[in-house]
């Protein structure tokens, strides 16, 4: 009788320090906005002008590197996240490190002012806009040198690729350059008449992105100043629309927004829609009707250069305020989330959304559930940071 007394107490004390254990290990991950538990993925967060780069791994701050004197304007992994590439935009360099220790394995020079990055489909082709020297260096992930140094653009703020050929972003002039690698050379140039032409006072007047839908070759881009959206056929490399102050919808829309200057435009890979932040709202254009389908508008003009696309609703970073708002495909608001801090870039993958949120003395890593709630994965110890990446995330650079 004593021996099964001892034995079945035995066991309930092991299963109240299991449970103990795990309440412990759930309290590390999340916090009172969330009621959900989640792997989380590698996570890799560039520290801007204090030259820092951090891996998140297994919800903790895994590791952290730093080049003293850099400023990293964006960071990513390669397509399988064997490197970390940091474009360094005051030493016209590319840094590669090791994508688990991020020791330094080399660095590239690239043009001047390299800021943004994306890949190829297969990830082995790497592209980074030098803004102030008018070229996009195109850099070779299996040799890990530039292999390409194509110019004659103005202020390349993008370059995406699709169907062989990359799409670069002109922000100071209204035209979306495409470039043939193979033959390192200019293929043709996507642009209207209708599209303001930049002037002295105001050089980054266009496109400050562009967006493809891979699947269907659907393109889409706004310019930036006057608000105007360009629609067009990536396959054919053909302007299919351009919305201007006389398509009613969006002359209405002007008459609602006390600035009507266009930060992004992003196509959704989920729904039929693409997504333009303005300061104070969004609009929604159906790209299957090739028509605008709603407008959505906050009660404050805010600041945004970040959206991200999820199944059936898009989060806009409300970057000047501490607020993420949450709008559905239709067009109406769902959630106003409260990050308690300034949200600065984040990244769709797997379900869930992953940003880093600025604070007084520390950056906040959060991950964000579709319904709005959120975990805190990890936290820096510095305010500053641009730049978020996770391997195999859809797109691959904000």
């Amino acid at each position: 009788m004593k021996t099964n007394f001892s034995i079945k107490h035995t066991k309930e004390i092991a299963a109240l320090l299991i449970l103990l254990s795990c309440a412990s290990e759930k309290s590390l991950t999340e916090d009172k906005h969330s009621t959900y538990h989640h792997p989380f993925p590698k996570i890799v967060v560039g520290g801007e002008s204090t030259g820092k780069v951090s891996i998140i791994k297994d919800g903790r701050i895994y590791k952290t590197t730093q080049i003293p004197g850099a400023v990293f304007h964006q960071v990513m992994f390669s397509k399988d996240g064997k490197y970390v590439f940091a474009a360094a935009s005051n030493q016209n360099k590319v840094y590669v490190f090791d994508g688990e220790e991020l020791t330094l394995i080399k660095e590239i020079d690239v043009g001047e002012h390299p800021s943004h990055m994306d890949t190829d489909d297969s990830g082995q082709v790497i592209s980074v806009t030098n803004e102030d020297s008018g070229d996009v260096s195109f850099i070779s992930v299996s040799e890990l040198n530039e292999i390409a140094r194509i110019g004659g653009f103005s202020i390349p703020h993008f370059a995406r690729y699709y169907n062989g050929f990359w799409f670069v972003a002109n922000f100071g002039a209204p035209k979306i350059s495409v470039v043939n690698l193979d033959k390192k050379a200019l293929e043709t140039e996507i642009t209207s008449d209708l599209l303001p032409k930049c002037s002295e006072e105001q050089e980054e007047c266009a496109f400050f992105d562009v967006s493809i839908r891979k699947d269907i070759g659907q393109g889409l881009a706004s310019h930036s100043s006057s608000g105007y959206i360009i629609d067009f056929d990536a396959k054919n490399l053909k302007v299919n629309k351009v919305l201007t102050n006389e398509d009613k919808k969006l002359s209405q829309i002007y008459t609602e927004l006390k600035d009507k200057e266009a930060f992004k435009t992003m196509l959704s890979p989920f729904d039929s829609i693409g997504w333009t932040i303005f300061k104070g709202g969004v609009i929604g254009y159906d790209f299957v009707a090739r028509d605008i389908s709603f407008f959505w508008k906050h009660e404050q003009i805010f600041s945004s250069q970040v959206g991200i696309e999820y199944p059936g609703k898009f989060f806009v970073l409300l970057q000047d305020k501490t607020n993420i708002a949450v709008i559905n495909k239709n067009g109406a608001l769902e959630k106003i989330i409260d990050v308690q801090g300034n949200p600065g870039e984040g990244i769709y993958h797997d379900g869930h959304i992953y940003v880093f949120v600025l604070k007084e003395n520390a950056t906040d890593i959060l991950a964000i559930h579709g319904d709005g709630s959120y975990v805190k994965i990890a936290e820096l110890d510095s305010p500053i940071a641009e730049g978020i990446h996770v391997p195999g995330a859809y797109p691959h650079c904000h």
